[in-house]
């Protein structure tokens, strides 16, 4: 005689009755694809129906046992009294929709609960970061690569501020990880990481109020910015220059340096050694006859800064060696990198200017350019350096190109010019 297990057995995926319960209801039995035995409890009220799953079948288990087997089973008996506890659950809530009602409170319940972990998920530190990071791409900002690569760094080394809610972020979690950057010995790394978390949580907390921003950074609730009371990291200003001879060493070797490394080096200087960075991203479409137009982001300018620099003859050339589109300086299928050029330009000068580093030319070309009488306001120009001002910003138009030109011609001059050595340099005043 057929059994219901042999009923199930044969029905598999399928619920099959068991026994009805006398306080209502069924407890039924489902086999599924692997052959393991599901014992549940069915009940309907009003015309809507719940099905509560009691647990496994153990047909190992002693018939009259209650509890859950050591393989983690039912015997009939065990499933039978939970299922007349659940018919008596089901009976005494039947005026408020019995188990089935029951069933849809707890599963939009859950639904809540994994709502509201996703909603915490998407208002995470992390995720601000990654929204920030977005935004810049969109915005086409030139160090959204930078950004996006510093605070990932910096959240991989602190998960717990990583994973907390940006708007129960404090400056004590900031400081923790930024001193220990500070204790390794990292030098930029700090205020990297300060001035893009700063911008991120700045650009939160403006979102209400700014239609500039995407509606998605209003969902972080941010209303107070971490790293405010953070103290910026000083910028280390470089008190090595190089001289008016090591200017002329570093022209001799570039003159002397064959290919794109000579060129390279040669275009550094006789721009008026321009930040690597920026000089690198130079495009097709920015070089003209005469000047070369870079795109300086520094600062808190909605869009970079159009920095024209004029082009001598020895830089033209250099310039002509680039062939690249639409990055100009792309050799074979890859763009130079600030760190290629740094490297190039080291191993070229080897031991023959002490303590050489890249960014030691552009400073060093700032003070023989204020020792020939080139204004502050001149020099300013010809590196884009500080000109975040008003009157920079929105009342001086002049494209102080002549002015450029002539502090370049200046600059290159006192490169070809050989010192005589019983002569004592008398420097002009710088303004």
């Amino acid at each position: 005689m057929a059994t219901w297990l042999d009923d199930a057995k044969g029905k598999p995926g399928r619920f099959v009755t068991v026994e009805k319960v006398e306080q209502g209801g069924a407890l039924q039995a489902r086999v599924d694809t692997l052959g393991a035995v599901a014992l549940y409890y069915r009940c309907k009220v009003d015309g809507q129906e719940a099905r509560v799953r009691i647990g496994a079948f153990d047909p190992n288990s002693p018939p009259r046992a209650l509890g859950v087997s050591k393989a983690g089973g039912l015997s009939l008996a065990g499933a039978r009294a939970k299922a007349v506890e659940l018919a008596l659950q089901h009976h005494d809530s039947r005026d408020s929709g019995g188990l089935a009602a029951q069933r849809r409170e707890l599963a939009a319940q859950r639904k809540q609960r994994k709502a509201m972990a996703e909603a915490l998920k998407e208002q995470t530190v992390e995720a601000l970061f990654t929204a920030y990071a977005e935004l810049l791409k969109q915005r086409e900002k030139v160090d959204a690569r930078d950004a996006e690569l510093t605070l990932k760094r910096f959240l991989a080394a602190n998960n717990a501020l990583a994973e907390k809610r940006a708007r129960d972020a404090t400056a004590a979690d900031f400081v923790l990880g930024l001193r220990k950057l500070h204790e390794a010995g990292k030098v930029r790394e700090p205020g990297k990481v300060r001035s893009y978390a700063h911008a991120a949580f700045r650009t939160a907390m403006m979102a209400p109020t700014d239609p500039n921003i995407p509606v998605k950074f209003e969902a972080f609730s941010v209303t107070a910015n971490p790293l405010a009371t953070i103290r910026a990291t000083p910028a280390r200003a470089d008190k090595r220059p190089m001289t008016a001879a090591d200017l002329r060493t570093f022209w001799s070797i570039a003159q002397a340096t064959e290919g794109t490394t000579g060129a390279l080096m040669k275009l550094h200087i006789l721009t008026g050694g321009q930040r690597i960075a920026q000089l690198l991203r130079l495009r097709r479409e920015d070089v003209h006859a005469d000047h070369i137009v870079l795109h300086d982001p520094k600062g808190r300018r909605a869009e970079a800064r159009r920095h024209a620099v004029p082009l001598l003859d020895d830089a033209k050339t250099a310039l002509g060696v680039f062939k690249g589109k639409p990055e100009v300086f792309t050799i074979g299928k890859r763009v130079v990198s600030p760190v290629t050029l740094h490297q190039r330009e080291v191993e070229a000068i080897g031991d023959r200017i002490e303590g050489f580093e890249p960014k030691r030319l552009r400073s060093g070309i700032e003070t023989a350019l204020a020792s020939l009488g080139i204004g502050r306001e001149i020099r300013a120009q010809l590196q884009s350096h500080g000109l975040g001002g008003v009157q920079d910003r929105h009342y001086d138009d002049h494209d102080y190109m002549p002015e450029k030109r002539a502090a370049l011609q200046a600059l290159l001059d006192l490169l070809n010019t050989v010192p005589a050595d019983n002569v004592t340099p008398i420097h002009g005043a710088a303004a």
